[in-house]
């Protein structure tokens, strides 16, 4: 009366074995892709190990490289460096010759400006001295219009005239 049914037992232990061979075939499903899983991490990680070595031997490389790299920029900084020293001596060179040309050039022109200047003044003194000497050689002592000989005016005419203001060629230094 209050018993158990044996068909409903049955069917209750039936559809629990049910249950656990299906959990079962779960669990051995599971434990494969699990065991696929941590194959595949492994061959990931593998991998990885790979590519950090590889990372770790192109880091070296790049360190190599930027060394390299910086070794010849130093060297090219160098090479310009002198190469604007020499261009700067040629150029300080050339603006010597330049300078010394034109001073060179100066000093002529200076000096023949000064010749030129001392011609002209002797032309300009020796006229001078021939209209005073016609206006001497008209006036006789005595006469109006006479004039007394002027030292200054008046020297030889191989030596070069002297001036009373202490200048010029024959003062006294």
């Amino acid at each position: 009366m209050r018993g158990l049914d044996a068909g409903e037992v049955y069917g209750y232990l039936d559809r629990l074995a049910d249950q656990v061979q299906a959990m079962d075939q779960e669990l051995g499903d599971s434990r494969s892709e699990i065991a696929r899983l941590q194959a595949e991490l492994q061959r990931v990680q593998g991998e990885l190990d790979q590519y950090e070595q590889a990372g770790d031997r192109v880091n070296e490389q790049v360190v190599q490289m930027f060394s390299q790299a910086q070794l010849v920029v130093e060297e090219m900084v160098q090479d310009v460096s002198r190469d604007a020293r020499e261009r700067i001596g040629q150029a300080r060179e050339h603006e010597r010759r330049i300078v010394a040309e034109a001073m060179d050039t100066a000093g002529q022109q200076v000096r023949a400006y000064a010749q030129t200047a001392q011609a002209q003044m002797q032309s300009i003194v020796s006229s001078f001295a021939t209209e005073v000497d016609q206006l001497a050689a008209t006036a006789q002592p005595g006469e109006p219009g006479h004039v007394a000989p002027d030292p200054l005016f008046d020297a030889p005419r191989d030596t070069p005239p002297r001036f009373r203001t202490g200048s010029g060629p024959g003062a006294a230094g």
